[in-house]
């Protein structure tokens, strides 16, 4: 049986940035590496709605992307 052994938390947060020339939506990204990987899903989301007055751009989505090793 494998077993994972979580490496990297990653959290990204993408804004809407408004449409382009053609009405087309334009999204920004930012990412955040080496977010402690103890922290809960409502630490990373107030973390967020912090950060969030201090943008340029309305927040779209949150992403948390947990990365693992995997061994036999």
């Amino acid at each position: 049986m494998a077993t994972a052994i979580l490496n990297d938390t990653r959290l990204t947060i993408t804004f809407d940035a408004g449409v382009d020339i053609e009405g087309k939506p334009v999204y920004k990204r930012k990412s955040f590496t080496n977010v402690k990987s103890s922290a809960t899903h409502d630490q990373l989301f107030a973390i967020v709605e912090a950060l969030a007055p201090l943008q340029q751009f309305p927040i779209n989505d949150v992403e948390r992307t947990n990365s693992f090793d995997l061994s036999a």
